[in-house]
């Protein structure tokens, strides 16, 4: 057993009141009760659940997004191995940002999954994944160069089929390599820089989802347009990237259907603030912000995440999206500050929100009550009245608990 003690709790919904003491046994949460007994004192530090971002790419640091620029598809950038250690490096950044976990965005050669079995086995300490597919694409989509000359002989982070059947087939072969989200794109990229409205077909979407949902993975897709964000809704995705076309209409649909949402709202900010403002950008941006406080009210799990790669990294200093300590944490202080959010709520997004989607069958993630997972946090300081210092986990985040166990401990002797 190990009793935490004398500690502020921010349960994954709400900061509870008072001082509390939480018992976990083994990798799980056993009993919270309120008041001071003994144990390990965490000195009215705040103790929440172990972060979760849900769109996360693990082999992605330090290059350009556009494939022009790059001069190669995602995911052939380097060797399969060196990408790995990318993504090795990149789990351990999460752990020390104070991010227990990750819902995956789409990986090439079987990172997720590969990642996930190595923390498994104990080869090295991790975050909780949900392992993701490669982006599942059709012939001359928006992720499909039109330099058909340049197609690789194998696949890097996009892979394209052709029909339901086929579809189907590809599903359940990315299901039996490990895959627990499929990622496909329903639309173009973001709606202000959007090529084409429909990427896959009606009748390919539905068997898409219908084989991923018997294999017990979900689904996620990359949209923009309203027509196509309904279609999805409709036919069973479970995540909805971005959105940019987002509304009333939308929302009511997800809600109903209990459609999770990734609105990831750095990348476009960030391109505004370079000037790459192109027509529709500061407007798709506008409107997303005030769709947020509507999506909350109408019971919309929204999530936090975004493409982090550093892809700004030599043009701005800091870049907010590079996989450094403490850039994750930035979206709580930028969501907090949309007007009619909470930090409670926006906190939500990234624990209790996120846990329901990182979660196996019959376990609780992203909450601190009895019976779910020890993926915990200590910080120093008050998130919901300063939810920046998230953001400052060199100087706030004392202590790393994955499966009941400390990974980072600053806590002292207190700890030991």
């Amino acid at each position: 057993m190990t009793v935490l003690t004398n500690a502020r709790v921010f349960d994954g919904r709400r900061l509870l009141p008072g001082v509390w003491t939480v018992t976990l046994d083994g990798g799980t949460i056993a009993a919270i009760r309120e008041g001071v007994t003994g144990g390990i004192d965490l000195g009215g530090r705040t103790l929440l659940p172990g972060l979760i971002t849900c769109h996360f790419h693990p082999d992605f640091f330090q290059f350009t997004l556009a494939e022009g620029l790059a001069g190669d598809p995602l995911g052939k950038e380097l060797p399969p191995g060196v990408l790995m250690a990318i993504a090795v490096r990149n789990a351990g950044v999460l752990l020390e940002s104070g991010f227990t976990g990750y819902v995956g965005a789409a990986c090439g050669h079987d990172i997720d999954a590969q990642l996930k079995l190595a923390i498994a086995r104990g080869i090295m300490p991790g975050p909780r994944i949900r392992a993701c597919s490669p982006h599942i694409g059709t012939t001359a989509d928006v992720n499909d160069s039109r330099k058909w000359w340049r197609r690789m002989e194998t696949p890097g982070t996009d892979v394209f089929v052709d029909g339901p059947e086929d579809i189907r087939k590809l599903v359940r072969e990315q299901v039996r390599r490990g895959s627990e989200m499929i990622k496909f794109f329903a639309s173009s990229g973001r709606g202000f820089n959007g090529r084409t409205v429909r990427n896959m077909d009606r009748d390919e979407i539905a068997a898409l989802v219908d084989a991923a949902h018997g294999r017990g993975a979900r689904v996620r897709t990359h949209v923009a347009d309203k027509a196509m964000m309904l279609e999805c809704i409709e036919l069973g995705v479970d995540v909805i990237d971005h959105g940019d076309g987002m509304d009333e209409e939308v929302i009511a649909a997800m809600a109903e259907r209990g459609t999770f949402w990734v609105p990831s709202l750095t990348y476009p900010r960030l391109l505004i603030e370079l000037g790459w403002d192109e027509p529709g950008m500061k407007e798709h941006l506008a409107n997303l912000r005030a769709m947020l406080p509507k999506a909350q009210a109408a019971g919309v799990r929204i999530l936090t995440g975004d493409d982090y790669s550093g892809v700004f990294r030599d043009l701005i200093p800091g870049d907010p999206l590079d996989h450094q300590v403490g850039r994750y944490g930035l979206e709580f202080g930028y969501y907090a500050g949309v007007p009619g959010l909470t930090a409670e709520q926006v906190l939500s997004w990234g624990t209790a929100n996120a846990g329901a989607l990182l979660a196996q069958p019959g376990e609780v993630v992203g909450q601190v009550v009895p019976g779910a997972v020890a993926d915990l946090i200590v910080v120093d300081g008050d998130p919901v009245a300063d939810p920046g210092l998230l953001a400052r986990p060199q100087e706030a985040l004392k202590a790393v608990i994955r499966d009941g166990q400390f990974i980072i401990d600053r806590l002292g002797s207190a700890a030991a």
